[in-house]
């Protein structure tokens, strides 16, 4: 109610039904809400002047004062039951445009839609003295062309119908790096291809253009570790000049390449300096560079925040107390640069004018998503058990059980609370086929629709899984609990026994190909178009306006109907864009003012970095899996050569581009690939073909203890590292298995589990309830401190507190002599797992890292 009166300014304009309730929230009301505002108040001035006739108050006095009197109750009332009965929606911060990366001298056209969403856009720029800014109203875009000798950070400055705002820029040189092969053949067709350019095997052309049986070719990269090959007239080779390769998984090697630019070495870094002042944030700088040479620049939301750092002693401190205290979330973002070259990005959440505390509100980096297979969890109601009948499907693909009655058993029971877990990922829910379908490449095995990924109708659940009201009742459920949940949802195909298959042909893809060839998993050459199989048609969006109001129409359909809270998008890359604009401005324009906290969309993205953050922005999802260093994390896992420099390496990347604070989803397990236990075991190699292991008897188990140690020390960087955790079912307790259908195993629970599992269950769950207890391990800031080929050591802080992680994935005892930085001014390390402590002396700390092990330490006194 104190948030109402602060917020409250009501205007009477001659005394008549123009009346407008303005509060610090009237930006998020929905289409209908203002409208619905206007008629109370109308009503209302109608009850004034029906209840001063009815008791016949002549006197003019009284008829005044009252005149006066009811109005005013007229418009508190509506702003309780219209605002104040809305209060979930003042906490929700606003939508943040992100850091755009160009290049120097580089035309970039930019949709502004994909910067921030508005219902209209009246847009007025500010010259900038570094980068040509051109604004087409028509078409929404802006065009920035950067001065081809300016590199660094800078904001471009605008005004949004009146309001003041930026765009922040980081002006980006990259390093050329030249490949160089010898073919045999000086009429080869050569090319290079490698995750800089999505694996295209015909993207980067090479060419002999002196003669000298070189074919060269130059590329520009971001600072990262890279996995490349030759394609040499349609095959493919490693660099054999480059010793360095790791396995590719598909019975090959990549060669390796590693791009550091000398101009990150002194770049300003900021961290948090723990302390008590709620009217303060305080930084150390961590950098070479005097600090009186050293520029902070603070976006408070989208505009700049104009209170000035004030620095002392290396520290700099910044004033939070002119922030307007309101129960909405204020978003500070902080960067240092020098001499326009930027640092970290700090990101802070205020309420309330103090940082954001776990009792606030929750905010999507504070999530921990827990991705289960219906099926494949728990059979709660046996009577729905009907296995599709085929005398040539094998069990392993066929349906075993699991449905809404189980999951709900399980979160009643307090499964997902014992565990941590505030956001279940739950695998397709629609209806699908009763039969047994042939895969179409060799050896042609028989599948049912088991997964869910087969859809036969839009708006029906799979009568295995159970009705739409107990898959209500499961979200039901889930919310009592705290636990929010995100829905598969499949845009890019359907089955053909779906309706749409037979009413629109006209919004599906040709399965056959000017040449006669089928356009079946072609997904990088016909990425939009391609078929999964032949009996998976998929949806040309780009080609049907039509098919693009109907998906999107359903997908907004399940948000309402059954009240989730996000979707996890089953191929991404293969779904135009159009459906992926639409989709999402349906979302924020229809569902997100209603919700406590935005609707979150993750993707699913095989590909490079570029093609993955394409479809990240404010105008289609918010975040995708972070497959790179996923891929990064095993390679180093698997491999004995592997090195931890390779994955902070990957993890700069990724922060380069999304963000220091981004909510892409970390994962060290996944539907599509071997279970990570297979490798840790040992039971496979990359090398290995896990897909036809899957079939094979007898099926994988865990046989060395090892692995488990191996596997808690991997769950310490997925729960700590920034990001979005995301756990496979049954990782949480070591479930092993090879490619698909025996990744997707039965799940198992109580006396089901061995000895060695229930106490792994027991460490992941410590581990998880770790992070959720410690904003720093969810939304501080990241700082690296030690890397070699074995060990790992970074630390992550906020204004509270600051934590040491450290990794070691070696078979022997690590001891590693640690520098702190001279800002960290603390006696001791405390463990948050075993409760060990450790002394720091002049800055430095000795750390005892056992066997494959990991350690979360809270830097204290």
């Amino acid at each position: 109610m104190d948030s109402c009166r602060r917020s409250f300014q009501c205007r009477n304009r001659d005394h008549r039904t123009d009346f407008r309730c303005h509060s610090s929230r009237q930006t998020n009301l929905g289409n209908g809400d203002v409208p619905i505002v206007i008629f109370k108040i109308n009503y209302f001035v109608m009850f004034q002047e029906k209840f001063i006739m009815l008791f016949h108050f002549d006197n003019p006095t009284v008829r005044r004062t009252l005149k006066t009197i009811l109005p005013i109750l007229s418009v508190l009332l509506v702003c309780f039951f219209s605002t104040c009965g809305k209060s979930a929606q003042t906490t929700k911060p606003t939508e943040l445009i992100d850091f755009l990366r160009i290049e120097p001298g580089i035309s970039d056209t930019i949709l502004v839609d994909e910067l921030f969403y508005a219902k209209k856009y009246r847009l007025r720029f500010e010259a900038n003295p570094n980068i040509d800014i051109r604004y087409e109203s028509s078409p929404n875009r802006l065009i920035l062309i950067p001065d081809s000798s300016f590199s660094g950070f800078s904001l471009v400055k605008f005004t949004q119908r009146g309001q003041a705002m930026t765009i922040p820029v980081i002006v980006n040189r990259k390093t050329g790096v030249t490949f160089r092969y010898h073919p045999e053949n000086r009429n080869a067709k050569v090319f290079v291809m490698g995750n800089f350019n999505n694996w295209s095997r015909t993207q980067t052309e090479m060419s002999d253009a002196d003669g000298d049986g070189f074919f060269t070719r130059e590329v520009f990269l971001e600072d990262g570790v890279y996995e490349y090959q030759f394609v040499v007239d349609k095959k493919e080779i490693r660099d054999p000049m480059n010793p360095e390769k790791t396995d590719n998984g598909f019975g090959a090697f990549n060669s390796l390449l590693r791009v550091a630019s000398p101009d990150k070495q002194n770049v300003p870094n900021l961290y948090f300096l723990p302390q008590t002042d709620s009217t303060k944030l305080t930084f150390a700088l961590q950098s070479p560079i005097p600090s009186d040479s050293v520029k902070i620049v603070v976006l408070q939301d989208n505009s700049l925040y104009e209170s000035v750092p004030i620095w002392q002693n290396g520290v700099v401190n910044i004033d939070i107390a002119p922030i307007k205290k309101t129960n909405k979330i204020v978003t500070l973002r902080v960067v240092a640069s020098y001499h326009n070259q930027p640092g970290n990005i700090i990101t802070v959440w205020l309420k309330n004018g103090k940082p954001l505390s776990d009792s606030d509100a929750f905010i999507w980096q504070d999530a921990t998503i827990y991705s289960l297979m219906i099926d494949r969890f728990v059979d709660g109601d046996t009577s729905n058990n009907h296995p599709v009948k085929h005398p040539l499907l094998d069990p392993r693909a066929n349906f075993q059980g699991g449905d809404f009655s189980g999951i709900i058993q399980k979160i009643e029971a307090g499964y997902f609370d014992s565990l941590g877990i505030n956001t279940i990922w739950i695998s397709p829910v629609n209806k699908t086929t009763n039969l047994a379908y042939q895969e179409w490449p060799e050896p042609r095995r028989y599948f049912s629709g088991y997964h869910g990924y087969w859809p036969i109708s839009p708006n029906e659940t799979e009568p295995r899984f159970g009705t739409i009201q107990q898959f209500q009742n499961l979200v039901n459920a889930a919310h009592k609990h705290h636990i929010k949940v995100l829905l598969d949802f499949v845009s890019n195909h359907i089955h053909i026994e779906h309706p749409w298959w037979t009413e629109h042909r006209d919004w599906f893809s040709p399965l056959y190909l000017p040449d006669g060839s089928k356009n079946l998993r072609r997904w990088d050459e016909y990425r939009l178009t391609t078929w999964f199989d032949t009996y998976i048609p998929t949806i040309d969006y780009a080609g049907s306006p039509s098919a693009v109001s109907a998906m999107t129409d359903n997908a907004v359909w399940w948000l309402k109907t059954a009240q989730i809270d996000g979707f996890r998008h089953d191929a991404t890359k293969h779904v135009s864009e159009v459906f992926w604009k639409r989709l999402t401005h349906k979302i924020k324009d229809r569902i997100n003012p209603g919700k406590e906290a935005p609707v979150y969309q993750i993707g699913e993205t095989y590909g490079g970095l570029g093609l993955i953050k394409s479809y990240v922005n404010n105008g289609m999802l918010d975040a995708q899996f972070n497959f790179e260093q996923y891929f990064t994390l095993r390679r180093i896992i698997t491999d004995p050569n592997g090195d931890f420099r390779d994955l902070t390496s990957s993890i700069q990347k990724v922060f380069d581009v999304f963000g220091y604070n981004h909510v892409q989803g970390n994962i060290v397990d996944n539907l599509d690939q071997v279970r990570i236990m297979a490798f840790l075991d040992e039971d496979l190699t990359m090398s290995d073909n896990g897909t036809e292991r899957a079939w094979q008897e007898p099926p994988i188990v865990v046989d060395h203890a090892a692995a488990f140690f191996k596997e808690q020390m991997l769950m310490t960087y997925l729960l700590t590292v920034p990001g979005i955790p995301v756990i496979l079912y049954g990782d949480e307790f070591g479930m092993t298995g090879a490619n698909d259908p025996d990744n997707r195993r039965m799940m198992r629970f109580g006396d089901q589990l061995s000895r060695f599992e229930k106490q792994q269950l027991k460490a992941v769950s410590k581990l998880i309830k770790i992070r959720n207890s410690h904003p720093a391990l969810r939304r501080g800031d990241y700082l690296p401190l030690f890397s070699e080929k074995d060990v790992l050591v970074y630390s992550r802080g906020d204004a509270k507190e600051r934590f040491i992680i450290a990794l070691n994935k070696n078979g022997m005892p690590q001891m590693i002599d640690l520098q702190l930085p001279k800002w960290i001014d603390a006696n001791g390390l405390k463990s948050a797992i075993n409760n060990r402590s450790l002394t720091i002396k002049d800055h430095k700390v000795s750390l005892i890292l056992s066997p494959y092990s990991g350690d979360i330490l809270l830097i204290g006194d």
